[in-house]
């Protein structure tokens, strides 16, 4: 490999260095040539700067072909850059401009457009503009929009033809394009992480600027781990390590690494980054440490890289080639951007802070009430001599005054240190060399005793900010100290000292101190500080000082939001930001900076700004785009701001309140944090939440009065160890970083030792870290994470020579984190030798992240990618990574045991995205199909074969069925798969018992300690060290056990025969090792298949238990209000119930970064503690996590449980004492205290590494805790409800649970008034709009069926508001979209609650869609409206109705609109980009709208019509209509399609018209039906028989379905080919064939399967360009959209595809960018296409033509008699049967 980052190639210019650049506003322009010129003009304005460049007329000439099919494949022998070689064709610029628009992006460019008119007065141009920010400019400059892709590509192509991939950055986007061999680009989505602005913004936190940053970074020696996946993220990394005093060049050169992973992570999606590289943009341009971090990352994989001098011109010089249009004058062009009116594109506008002046003033003079009188220094006792204020001057006696009182010094003796300060104590300080030193004689004086004042000291170091308050001993503010850290809190807290020792009098003296805060810890070792509290009680003190009755207090700083309710005199709940710093104070300091001004400044403005910006409230990572865009707009910086402080209080109501009404508050509410100090965003507090509240005049020193009440509360008389003067002039501190190696978290430590020798070591996840001895032990506190992480993997593997059928590789991912004990003893016990991946780490995740599909799936995901390739790299042939649909059933009443989307389907992703598993899969399902990623030889050549089969571990017999069909190469028989599944589920038994009895023991620890315990709940995954970033460590810390929610179940039923409590089951001696040494002896290899008997008799023939033998815990009689579908929430609830019994164990959640299923999970478990008197605690974690933020919001919970344990204690009717809750406990979870024998037998379990020796000799069996489960087969149907367990647990609800606690109770919300028979003539059931042509026909249909039904036909900006209002905003955005338009209906006052129903859809499946009904229960209670009834609409009919039945007339009119529905949306596609006249074809659309309605409403008379229309004739008309309405003679136009989740693909409101967008640029959209979405259920029935062995009994009656719904598509089908211009759908067995070729029909989550057949479809049939639209988060997508991407375009190189998210808060400017980018490509593809088919002369310059092509689907007489198949034909499974197999049932459909 060779490099070239220092100079271009051999002719190309020297590269610039940062340092040597130019100003931004200094031209690089020649002087101007004499006489008139004609230029091309290119002008590319970007998010923070803007580019113009002049070229000569002969670069403003239309392209040759060769550029344009540049980005087509190249063919055979053809070079792409053959018409233009390097540097040839391009001459100089007479004009290049480079320079920062500072978010003026208009004036800008008109100044810059007049200072080129003064130096080429008589040019005339011919112009283009591109970037981020040039579509509303081109719009007002009357000149084309170029996509700035494709102008930088076309740069490329002309200069630099041997570049093979184009990394580009700028100041808000990021692209990747690969030109070689299958050109294809990228472009960053809705987040500006990892940009030149996120670069920016990071470096501002350091306090420098990018060329700053750049010159940092050069001089690093560590990297520390910043989160690459925003912006957001990364700022919440960076500031604790600025405080914890990280070396700021290390920190600059993890900015920058941060940058490449968000690129190659978010941008490659599983393409390699490989060949020539070239770097573009201003940032990689300007910064060469960036670009070193870039070739440091690629290094193994790339030959070279090129960074050209102009690489920040490369996109304005593309605009200019591509310059097109009537030439103009530059001043022309400058008088039309500086005249013209401007264009609003995206952003909305909210109402005004203020409505005048007088409102303003009346809100200060009102706030200005709320003061605290400063009394200053207290005045000294009587007997004492009054000191001069001017004598604190004099730094003599200043220093003698402050040494005097300086009682803390850890020299002086006790008496001394009480009363009076000794000469010798003094002393110390005189003599150091540049200290300040006071006369000797003068301090000899002062030692005579004096009576002193006491006081108190507190201090918050903030993230950003550092305060400090001292108080007298009444508690008044003596003095006080407000300001920024500047990035160093020790050096600010040290100043603050010292200031405070000079300025004190000499009569006061500082008896005790306090500090809380980011920077706690370390302040406090810097300053000997007392004591240190958490911020959270610090700020509730300081509110209960100054407002006794406080009920609320909500505190937004830096980096941190609090809210504390306050109930009975005690914290009832705490809610804290999470792993981001979203919306906080430190967010408006950058957009301040980032505009020039002051923050005082920045609010100013807003509270007389008259349209404030709508920036949306969700995440920061949209709001900065939205921002971003608003700048681009042309809004003030006052309407930004204002619009700031709006998005930064509704992430604080919305996020962290989670505030539904203001009632919730109560009545005296307290705000306060520096970020409140910012009067615009406490007006917007209180217009948000429509009450007034209480600012106090010390808002932003609340923590550090905090903190100093605590100090004067635990003053005990005690001589005060804070430093003295003296000692303060000898401070001082060194830095050093370090890797602790004591354990495998290898934590990044940096070691802080102060001047007197005492060390700060912060970074730590343990305390072995923090002590740094060689033999530093790890807490002996229990850790249920740790024993579970070591139990887990705890196994040997067969030695060589044993393996009789060779190694198998399995990643330690996912599901594996519960799963491996079943999966290593059943491939042991089949003669593999397993071979686990080595642990995770960052270095890990970032080896795979080149083949990350979806930038935004969750961490856990992302390193099964890292994972997978270590395997590879190890050499491991055949990798074991199945997808588990559905787990065992493990809560004996959950409704369902789906796994979670990702991890059920995730191998997948993998399987089609790691390059080394594709080469000998060929591209299609051959002999395995999508069980196996290859066969054992493929037509690449041997390559790593990856078994990925689709099971159903609640099926043991039809899992060893499976098993036998997938190691079919490896010969496995049915007996030996029967007994490998039987010893797996004993072995998963077993383990499953010994985390219960773990958790006992840990249990019975905490009782015998007085120890309190944190159950840390999660899913499995969250075990790894890596995924939970030492938050089990932390909590050890803290003094409490870590459990886990599975630990803490009571154990299943009983079996017949007693069994053992789990602690000494054969670990070593049990159903494993006996598996093993039956391999050994090699019994059972050459046995005939016996038949399979029910009973499992045959494997307990082998001394092995039946595998059916439950190990389902009951579960508690609390109805709970989501539908319990996933298996291991179902712990998870079980769990929060048990807690709500136990008064010295909490609850906390892990909840990882885009965890969607948890958007349903968090808000379940909060209640069901919340309703019990318990505190809710949740911890987001992501790639990095900020463990100083953990340990807050731990900290905070343990102090406000202990003092509502105290509260209660106080009370007269206290409960039983502490051991009543432990024995609570103890019943509860089953089992009753440990004996001293079992616990020291279980000890080594606890405390040593837990090995299982399979090499052991048998030992007798003794039986899993459980029983045989008649249903364990048939339970894995979904929807299916299990019976009652029976009796709880004995004792659950005895001891000491908290009050008002019980075990059968009803949640909140669990539910809301059934829809009954009578309600139908009363009430109106009120609909969401999902789909405006296939909605409007349900009302009429409704009606005619005697139901009272109104469509809600749009979904407001308002609607989504109130949907982020009562929806968890980690939902998706269609469950935001459709609960906010239903609740939003009684909001706006249009509808009575008291009359209305609201209808819902459920779908039944693993997809979150399933607790719409349940979000939507929530959302009504929470906004006030618990009558209303929920119609939760399913076609499994999970929920009863009486007044609502789906009868088979409303079936079949339901499907018959939907078919025509369909069959009117693709007749209207077709021809309106080609009508005649414009807005014909939508008055046609009308017209059959109106008809449509008549149609169902009067059971087939149309008044509109004029007579009785049969289904049949109907759909013939509409579409002869259709196909008659007069069209253009033009070419077909490029065909788009829209494909992707049901809501956004079909609902308008939802996708930002996508379709409109569409054919404004010149293009036809495509948008398959909605018919198909209800087909790819049933039509897999036979699959999921087969595979799972489930739905046996209702198999008959889904084929049925099919071919029902088949023979009424028919018709339509029919009159589609008849009209011959149309495309015609195919049948769902078709689809399916398409769908196997990429992925397995078991992907059933969302649109399943379905959506890659859609983009095949789409791709065969002329319609190549596809978006994708998702919403932002979407679970099935990162698997079956983003996660196929690249497998389609493998197969299809002429794919191009786009993902565009979703979300409330997303820009549309940036979404339609990226639109504009896929389209511009499809009009180059297409022209090409054009430009080959007349070279063989074919006649395709006619509309009627193209369509005489289009309808070349299939024979007329075909589709006439194709009435669908038979109900006994549906597909087989194409992961078990050949291609051929499938293709035979295909053909026979079609006859």
């Amino acid at each position: 490999m060779s490099s070239t980052s220092n100079s271009v190639s051999a002719s190309g210019p020297a590269l610039v260095d940062s340092r040597a650049v130019p100003a931004p506003a200094e031209s690089c322009a020649v002087p101007a040539p004499a006489g008139a010129q004609s230029l091309a003009l290119g002008l590319d304005v970007g998010s923070t700067t803007v580019k113009l460049v002049l070229l000569p007329d002969p670069c403003a000439v239309p392209a040759p072909v060769a550029p344009q099919a540049a980005l087509l494949p190249d063919p055979a022998g053809a070079s792409s850059g053959d018409a233009a070689p390097a540097g040839a064709s391009l001459p100089e610029p007479v004009f290049a401009e480079y320079r920062r628009h500072n978010a003026d992006v208009r004036g800008e460019v008109t100044r810059l457009l007049a200072e080129a008119a003064e130096r080429f007065p008589n040019a005339t141009v011919r112009g283009a503009v591109t970037g981020s920010a040039g579509l509303s400019l081109a719009t007002l400059m009357g000149l084309p929009f170029v996509q700035e892709v494709i102008a930088e590509t076309r740069t490329v192509q002309a200069k630099n033809p041997e570049a093979d991939v184009i990394i580009e950055l700028g100041g808000e986007d990021a692209k990747i394009t690969y030109l070689h061999p299958t050109p294809e680009q990228r472009m960053n989505g809705t987040c500006a992480g990892g940009t030149g602005a996120f670069i920016d913004q990071m470096a501002q936190l350091l306090h420098t600027d990018a060329p700053g940053l750049n010159e940092l970074a050069a001089a690093h020696t560590t990297l520390y781990p910043i989160a690459s996946r925003c912006g957001v993220f990364a700022k919440s990394d960076l500031q604790p390590l600025i405080n914890q005093g990280a070396e700021p060049a290390d920190l600059a050169a993890s900015v920058l690494q941060a940058v490449v992973t968000q690129t190659i992570a978010g941008l490659a999606c599983g393409r390699p980054i490989r060949g020539n590289v070239m770097f573009l943009g201003g940032p990689l341009h300007f910064l060469s440490e960036l670009r070193g971090a870039f070739e440091r990352t690629l290094a193994d994989q790339v030959d070279s890289f090129t960074c050209p001098g102009d690489a920040q011109l490369y996109v304005a010089v593309g605009a200019a080639l591509m310059a097109s249009g009537q030439p103009v004058t530059l001043a022309e062009l400058s008088t039309r951007l500086a005249t013209r009116k401007s264009l609003s594109l995206a952003t909305s506008r909210m109402r005004p802070l203020f409505s005048d002046d007088d409102e303003l003033a009346a809100f200060r003079e009102r706030h200005a009430r709320a003061t605290i009188p400063r009394t200053g220094w207290p005045e000294p006792p009587a007997a004492s001599v009054a000191q001069s204020p001017d004598d604190v001057d004099d730094p003599a006696s200043a220093v003698e005054s402050a040494a005097d009182g300086a009682h803390c010094d850890p020299t002086a003796d006790s008496a001394a240190a009480v009363g009076t300060t000794g000469p010798d104590a003094v002393g110390t300080g005189a003599v150091e060399e540049g200290a300040e030193s006071p006369d000797p004689a003068e301090s000899s004086e002062s030692s005579d005793a004096a009576p002193r004042v006491d006081c108190f000291l507190g201090i918050d170091a903030g993230s950003t900010t550092i305060k400090a308050v001292v108080l007298d001993e009444a508690g008044n503010i003596a003095w006080e100290h407000y300001a920024g850290n500047e990035g160093d809190p020790v050096t600010a807290a040290v100043e603050i000292l010292r200031r405070i020792h000079l300025e004190m009098p000499d009569h006061v003296r500082i008896v005790r101190s306090c500090v809380t805060g980011y920077g706690e810890s370390i302040v406090k070792a810097a300053l000997h500080i007392d004591e240190g509290v958490v911020e959270t009680m610090a700020h509730y003190r300081a509110a209960a000082r100054l407002n006794p009755e406080v009920t609320s207090v909500i505190d937004i700083g830096g980096q941190d939001m609090k809210y504390l309710r306050i109930r009975g005199g005690a914290i009832d709940s705490i809610s804290v930001n999470e792993a981001c710093s979203a919306g906080c104070g430190s967010f408006l300091q950058t957009f301040a900076q980032s505009m020039g001004q002051t923050v005082q400044e920045f609010a100013e403005e807003a509270l007389r700004a008259e349209r404030p910006v709508d920036l949306g409230s969700r995440c920061t990572v949209f709001m900065n785009s939205s921002v971003k865009q608003a700048q681009k707009e042309s809004a003030t910086p006052g309407e930004i701001s204002a619009g700031l402080s709006y998005s930064v209080v509704r992430n604080a109501l919305y996020k962290v309140i989670k505030l539904r009404d203001a009632d919730q508050l109560g009545d005296h509410v307290s705000v306060q944090g520096g970020t409140f100090l910012n009067d615009a965003v406490l007006r917007a507090f209180e217009l948000l939440t429509g009450r007034e509240v209480v600012r106090p005049d010390v808002a932003g020193l609340m923590g550090c009065l905090g903190a100093a009440l605590t100090a004067r509360e635990t003053y005990d008389g005690v001589p005060s160890t804070l430093m003295t003067l003296a000692e303060l002039s000898r401070f001082s501190l060194t830095t050093e970083t370090s890797v602790c190696k004591l354990c495998q978290n290898h934590c990044k430590l940096t070691i802080t030792t102060f001047g007197d020798g005492q060390r700060h070591v912060s970074g730590n996840r343990c305390e072995r870290g923090a002590t740094q001895e060689r033999r530093a032990k790890k807490s002996d506190m229990p850790n249920l994470y740790d024993y579970k992480y070591r139990r887990t993997f705890a196994y040997r593997r067969l030695r060589r020579g044993q393996d009789t059928r060779g190694e198998i590789g399995v990643p330690r991912v996912l599901g594996m984190y519960e799963n491996y004990p079943l999966w290593f003893t059943i491939l042991t016990q089949l003669g593999f030798r397993v071979m686990i991946s080595g642990r995770s780490n960052h270095e890990l995740f970032e080896s795979g992240m080149d083949s990350i599909p979806s930038e935004n799936v969750c961490y856990p995901a992302k390193l099964a990618h890292g994972h997978v390739k270590s395997l590879i790299d190890k050499g491991v042939k055949t990798i074991w990574f199945p997808c588990v649909f559905f787990e065992r059933k493990l809560v004996d009443r959950a409704d369902d045991h789906f796994n979670c989307p990702i991890v059920a389907t995730y191998p997948e992703v993998i399987r089609t995205n790691v390059e080394q598993l594709r080469g000998g899969r060929g591209g299609t399902g051959d002999a395995e199909g999508a069980d196996g990623a290859e066969g054992a030889e493929g037509a690449e050549g041997a390559g790593v074969r990856m078994l990925s089969p689709f099971l159903n571990l609640a099926n043991p017999g039809k899992l060893a069925e499976r098993l036998v069909e997938v190691f079919a190469d490896w010969d496995v028989t049915l007996p030996e798969a029967r007994k490998a599944v039987a010893a797996g589920f004993a072995e998963d038994a077993a383990f499953k018992a010994d985390v219960r009895a773990e958790g006992r023991r840990t249990l019975e620890w905490m009782h015998e300690h007085g120890r309190k315990g944190i159950v840390l709940a999660g899913r499995p995954y969250h075990i790894d060290p890596e995924i939970n970033h030492g938050v089990p460590d932390v909590i050890n810390t803290l003094g409490m056990a870590v459990l886990s929610e599975d630990s803490i179940l009571p154990e299943p039923a009983q079996p017949e025969v007693e069994a053992d409590d789990g602690v000494e089951h054969q670990v070593a001696g049990g159903a494993l090792s006996r598996a093993v040494a039956s391999i050994r002896r090699g019994l059972s290899r050459k046995k005939e298949d016996p038949q399979a008997p029910a009973d499992w008799s045959d494997v307990r023939a082998e001394d092995l238990p039946s595998p059916e033998a439950s190990v389902a815990t009951e579960s508690s009689a609390v109805h709970l209000r989501v539908r319990d579908q996933w298996a291991y929430h179902s712990r998870l609830y079980q769990a929060a119930e048990l807690v709500t019994d136990a008064d010295d164990l909490e609850l906390v959640q892990l909840n990882s970064f885009g965890c969607g299923v948890d958007a349903v999970t968090t808000d379940q478990v909060q209640e069901i503690l919340e309703s019990a008197g318990g505190v809710y605690t949740t911890l987001k974690i992501d790639e990095v996590s900020n463990l100083g933020a953990a340990t807050i919001r731990l900290r905070s919970l343990s102090a406000a449980s202990e003092a509502r344990r105290r509260h209660r204690d106080s009370a007269p009717a206290a409960g039983p004492g502490q051991s009543g809750g432990s024995d609570a406990r103890s019943t509860g979870s089953g089992a009753g205290p440990v004996g001293s024998d079992a616990q020291a037998a279980a000890r080594p379990l606890e405390n040593e590494p837990v090995e299982i020796d399979t090499s052991l000799a048998p030992a007798p069996a003794a039986g899993p805790a459980g029983t045989a489960s008649n249903s364990a087969c048939e339970g894995a149907e979904p929807a299916s409800v299990g019976a009652s367990a029976g009796s709880e647990t004995e004792g659950a609800g005895s001891g000491g649970g908290r009050p008002g606690a019980r075990r059968a109770r009803e949640l909140p919300g669990a539910t809301t008034p059934a829809f009954t028979e009578e309600m139908r003539a009363t009430h109106t059931i009120l609909m969401p709009q999902m789909s405006p042509v296939h909605f409007r026909p349900l009302a009429p249909l409704m009606r005619r069926l005697g139901y009272k039904v109104e469509l809600l036909e749009s979904a407001s900006r308002d609607d989504l508001e109130v949907g982020l209002r009562y929806v968890n905003n980690d939902a998706c955005f269609p469950a935001i979209m459709v609960i906010g338009q239903l609740i939003g209906a009684f909001e706006d006052g249009t509808h009575d609650p008291d009359r209305c129903v609201v209808a819902i859809s459920q779908t039944g499946g693993m997809c979150r869609a399933t607790n719409y009904a349940a979000m939507l229960r929530k959302g009504l209670r929470d906004a006030g409206y618990p009558q209303i009834p929920v119609l939760a609409v399913s076609v499994q009919g999970l929920e009863e109705n009486p007044g609502f039945k789906i009868t088979p007339t409303l079936a079949l009119k339901v499907v018959q609109g939907v078919i025509i529905g369909d069959t009117l949306n693709t007749c209207l596609l077709r021809v309106r980009p080609y009508e005649a006249e414009e807005g014909a074809a939508n008055r046609l659309l009308g017209r059959w709208n109106a008809i449509i309605g008549e149609f169902f409403e009067h059971k087939g008379r149309s008044a509109t019509w004029g007579g009785r229309l049969g289904y049949r004739r109907l759909l013939r008309e509409m579409v002869r209509e259709f196909a008659a309405l007069p069209r253009r003679d033009i070419p077909r136009k490029p065909r788009v399609g829209v494909v992707g989740e049901v809501l956004v693909k079909f609902q308008p409101d939802a996708n930002n018209h996508v379709v409109d967008q569409i054919e404004a640029e010149g293009c036809e959209a495509v948008v398959p039906g909605l018919l198909a979405f209800f087909v790819n259920g049933p039509a897999t029935a036979q699959w999921e028989a087969d595979t799972y062995g489930i739905g046996l009994d209702s198999l008959t009656k889904k084929k049925a379905a099919v071919w029902f719904l088949e023979q009424a598509q028919a018709p339509a089908r029919a009159a589609l080919a008849a009209g011959r211009i149309f495309d015609v759908e195919v049948s769902s067995a078709v689809m399916a064939q398409k769908a196997s070729k990429i992925l397995s029909l078991g992907n059933q989550a969302g649109e399943g399967w379905l959506l890659a057949a859609e983009m095949i479809e789409l791709i065969e049939n002329g319609a190549p360009n596809i978006v994708c639209c998702q919403p932002f988060g979407c679970l099935p997508n990162h698997v079956v959209g983003k996660g196929m991407f690249r497998e389609i375009r493998r197969q299809y190189p002429q794919a191009n595809i786009v993902g565009i998210d979703y979300d409330p808060g997303a820009s549309e400017v940036n979404q339609l960018n990226r639109l504009k980018l896929m389209i511009s490509t499809a009009h180059m593809i297409h022209e090409s296409q054009a430009e080959e088919a007349s070279s063989h002369a074919v006649s395709a310059g006619s509309a009627e033509s193209a369509d005489s092509a289009g309808s070349a689907m299939g024979e007329m007489s075909e589709l006439l008699a194709d009435l669908g198949p038979a109900p006994d034909n549906t597909p087989q499974s194409p992961d078990v049967a050949a291609q051929e197999a499938a293709q035979e049932w295909v053909d026979a459909l079609r006859k």
